[in-house]
């Protein structure tokens, strides 16, 4: 029996939780390789055994079942030790991405009621300096890193190294038995995503709702105890920590994070280890591609699988990706965070068409319907919203029930905001997106937070924001402004940059385009993602407008 159907008979049957996954992986696998990441080489009885250390030492902290932790890095193996850590103890993870800025990290910190960090020093001043004024919840940080000496003997400050050095096995009975308390329906954690509206809201997911989907994730990739997954995306990311380290749970598949995104990297890392599974957006493929085709030497023909997900994937890139990188068995997954992700795949046994055409067919146990406007169900071949019902809906956006309310109905089914069609033989397709999102390289960006803080600057009078095709990332933001004299492109560049998220930094400036407007005042922004696009296409937008610093730095490299 594959593993994945003993777990499928635990989840279904059981308080499962993702602590008990944990357990079953260091039992089955007790001396085969668990993860390898920054230098570390460990077995699962290892990492077991590393992170029950640290769950004691969190247990002995005072954090207790329903605290609120947020984990703040880049791709480390400390991460992965607070990620399971937490949810062994019943404690709700908040995952942060390493590249928010600091009204990003205030408002998700404060909104979450984190009593504690787990972060890189990167971040520890940041914290520090703001915890009175925006954190009142906040009593511990935890440093995975080096510790500045200045911080060293600093009330709720503590050095992860030196907390895991201290001997706590007397209270691994006293974890133990919370973890038998849980119940497979509690929040796992929050992943923090925004609609339309700007504003961050936290999607609760549940062990259950996970576990169950990458359960089905697994036996449609047919991945096995045997593979090596190279995971290139942030942990702090559903890609990252429910694709990468909880699907890899299900069958006791060799971790292989990645620090920074670098195609390169990814690829020397998969020859070296002869990793067979290789994860990504279709931004990373793309690069994947490139970078082989420079180096048409490179031995790759252990890859053999991996999920594309994250953003719309162009059916010329999937072709690509079956012969420049041979992974012939590649498929496509679509959802969003707070279906856990994953509602439609592909599979290797459907057709070239279907493969590279589709986003496949519905996962098992749950439904999808397609409504218009009024919430009606279409037509097959009829465009309209995907709405989806199932155990891997979301519980709920935390503390903001109206906005729950408003994305799933009174029937249970989710409504995703994006646009498709399915034909007769039920593959879904995407056709576009009601919500003005824009998805750079499978982030998302939110052109709002975008707007409001450009409209900080005393020379611009109105902006609008918008997401203008692009060949590499999928999209690029594009902002159109109504300006005083004294401000150029660059300068409202260079004034982004830093500030807010690398991603969120417009690519594309323009001072000369009237805005769309409707009747009631408001901009038209898919009118205007049409005259952008156009311009684009004509050669009439642009040239790329790249930040200051970042020049700068290029010309000190050469």
């Amino acid at each position: 029996m594959p593993i994945w159907e003993k777990i499928k008979e635990y989840v279904d049957k059981n308080n499962f939780t993702l602590g008990h996954l944990l357990d079953l992986n260091a039992e089955f696998f007790f001396d085969d390789e668990a993860v390898i990441i920054n230098g570390h080489r460990k077995t699962w009885g290892e990492f077991h055994k590393d992170i029950m250390r640290f769950t004691c030492v969190l247990y002995h902290l005072g954090f207790k079942k329903d605290d609120k932790i947020a984990i703040w890095s880049q791709n480390r193996y400390e991460w992965m030790l607070a990620w399971f850590a937490l949810l062994k103890l019943g404690i709700i993870s908040v995952p942060m991405d390493h590249w928010y800025r600091p009204e990003e990290s205030r408002f998700i910190l404060n909104h979450s009621d984190s009593v504690g960090v787990i972060c890189t020093s990167d971040y520890l001043e940041q914290i520090d300096m703001d915890r009175c004024e925006y954190y009142p919840n906040l009593e511990k940080i935890i440093v995975m890193d080096d510790l500045p000496n200045k911080y060293r003997y600093k009330t709720g400050i503590y050095f992860m190294k030196e907390l895991m050095n201290h001997k706590n096995d007397y209270d691994l009975y006293k974890v133990m038995k919370i973890q038998e308390t849980l119940n497979r329906f509690n929040t796992a954690f929050f992943l923090y995503t925004s609609g339309t509206t700007g504003i961050p809201k936290g999607a609760q997911l549940s062990h259950y709702n996970i576990i169950k989907n990458m359960i089905f994730t697994s036996k449609n990739m047919k991945n096995t105890h045997d593979d090596k997954m190279v995971i290139p995306v942030p942990f702090s990311h559903v890609f990252g920590n429910v694709v990468g380290i909880t699907l890899a749970c299900i069958t006791g598949t060799t971790m292989i994070p990645l620090r920074d995104q670098d195609p390169k990297v990814a690829l020397e890392t998969v020859m070296r280890e002869r990793a067979t599974i290789l994860h990504g957006t279709p931004t990373h493929f793309i690069r994947y591609i490139r970078e082989k085709e420079q180096h048409p030497e490179w031995e790759i023909s252990c890859l053999r699988t991996g999920i594309i997900a994250g953003a719309p994937c162009p059916p010329e890139t999937m072709k690509g990706i079956m012969e420049a990188l041979k992974m012939p068995e590649i498929i496509i997954g679509y959802g969003m965070t707070e279906l856990s992700p994953f509602c439609t795949m592909t599979s290797p046994e459907d057709s070239f068409y279907y493969r590279t055409n589709s986003v496949g067919k519905s996962l098992p146990e749950m439904e999808i319907k397609i409504v218009d406007e009024k919430n009606n169900p279409v037509k097959i071949g009829e465009k309209g919203e995907i709405c989806v019902k199932g155990y891997n809906v979301m519980k709920g956006y935390y503390k903001v029930i109206e906005k729950t309310r408003d994305a799933i109905d009174q029937d249970g089914f989710m409504h995703t905001g994006d646009l498709g069609i399915v034909d007769k033989n039920g593959y879904y397709k995407i056709v576009g997106r009601k919500k003005d999102m824009i998805i750079y390289g499978g982030f998302n960006i939110y052109p709002v937070m975008i707007e409001e803080y450009l409209l900080n600057h005393p020379n611009i009078i109105e902006v609008a924001v918008v997401g203008v095709p692009d060949p590499e990332y999928g999209e690029v933001v594009a902002a159109v402004a109504n300006v005083n004299d004294g401000i150029t492109e660059q300068n409202l560049v260079d004034y982004c940059y830093g500030n807010i998220s690398s991603p969120s930094v417009p690519r594309f400036v323009s001072f000369g385009v009237e805005l769309p407007l409707s009747g009631r005042g408001k901009v038209q922004k898919f009118k205007l993602k049409g005259i952008l696009a156009k311009m684009l296409k004509e050669g009439k937008l642009g040239p790329k407008v790249i930040p200051t610093l970042v020049k700068e730095r290029a010309t000190i490299k050469k």
